[in-house]
């Protein structure tokens, strides 16, 4: 039995850069000391940071040209990122690249718009589009009244503010597209916010002990308390509910933007899964592997964790490994 090598595949182009065209490069024909990806359901963006030795062709990468990492070994090597060349530090020993999803360009993006009876995920594409992302799985069939985007709030805000009032998450694929989705495990959702099973939909990765699990640290958080959203119209359009509160009942949040009952309802069912999800915390590492991106799940110890954050690491020292950290996935 052999043991596979780590690799990687680089790949530069556009940006008016002089190296536009190269692709394919492993690590050693780009003179590649250490590669870190970061991927995140946050509103960071996923962005990933290569260090070459002098001498590397990557050294004179333009900011604006587009770079393609895939990891991986000899035997299999995916695609993980897709970035746009923030800069090049040069560095006595070499030059550091630094890249950021495609998802940075919404961080710049201030549209003033009002969505009149369109879903969640119309206003999503529109606000990619605006961007010049590209969507990809975009999943979100609740209907909102009346929507209105701030301009002075950048479009990837307002996606991650959509997001957490509907149950969703936010995440970038290996070929830069952005996708919104419901969180796996988080109830009804957006699409059903009365459905009260929760269920993870496919069965996330396991993380073996002895074998995947390299570190493990696990633990419970106390509960926490959820506060539920309530809609401010009535049952009549545009009749603000204004019925006086003695004061005996729990406390609750009215959200403009919850124009509908199903709404506040999908809201509120979001708010109390993120909740219990936090209950449960961990990090993990394990041995690099492709396949583990941000909003994913896997299997620890007997335990379903939803992926926050995934950090590949390839460095000429340690090899090829993954840093995850975790909540719980229900």
């Amino acid at each position: 039995m052999s043991l596979s090598r780590p690799s990687a595949s680089l790949s530069l182009s556009g940006g008016g850069s002089g190296l536009a065209g190269t692709s394919g490069l492993d690590p050693a024909q780009a003179a590649v000391r250490r590669i870190v990806v970061g991927l995140s359901v946050g509103e960071a963006h996923d962005m990933v940071e290569i260090a070459v030795w002098q001498g590397s062709v990557l050294a004179d990468a333009e900011p604006g040209s587009q770079l393609t990492i895939g990891l991986g070994y000899l035997d299999g090597i995916d695609d993980v990122l897709v970035v746009d060349v923030a800069g090049t530090d040069r560095t006595g020993w070499g030059a550091l690249v630094t890249g950021y999803a495609p998802s940075r360009r919404l961080s710049s993006t201030f549209v003033g718009r009002s969505y009149v009876d369109k879903s969640i995920g119309d206003i999503v594409a529109d606000l990619l589009s605006e961007g010049g992302v590209d969507s990809g799985t975009v999943d979100a069939s609740l209907s909102i009244p009346v929507v209105h985007i701030d301009p002075r709030r950048s479009a990837w805000s307002h996606l991650h503010y959509l997001a957490g009032r509907t149950g969703s998450q936010v995440t970038s694929g290996a070929d830069g597209s952005i996708s919104f989705t419901a969180i796996p495990g988080a109830g009804g959702g957006i699409g059903s916010a009365l459905t009260a099973t929760i269920t993870i939909p496919d069965p996330g990765a396991e993380l073996r002990e002895g074998a995947e699990l390299m570190a493990f640290r696990a633990g419970p958080r106390p509960p926490e308390t959820s506060m539920a959203l309530y809609t401010p119209m009535g049952a009549k359009p545009g009749l603000l509910l204004a019925t006086p509160d003695p004061g005996s009942g729990p406390a609750v949040q009215v959200d403009p933007l919850l124009r509908t009952q199903e709404a506040a309802d999908a809201a509120s069912s979001a708010r109390m899964a993120a909740a219990r999800r936090r209950e449960h915390a961990a990090t993990v590492t394990v041995p690099g592997r492709s396949s583990l991106r941000a909003g994913s799940t896997v299997t620890a110890r007997g335990q379903d964790y939803r992926v926050l954050t995934a950090r590949h690491v390839l460095d000429a020292d340690t090899g090829y490994r993954c840093d995850l950290t975790l909540e719980g996935a229900q």
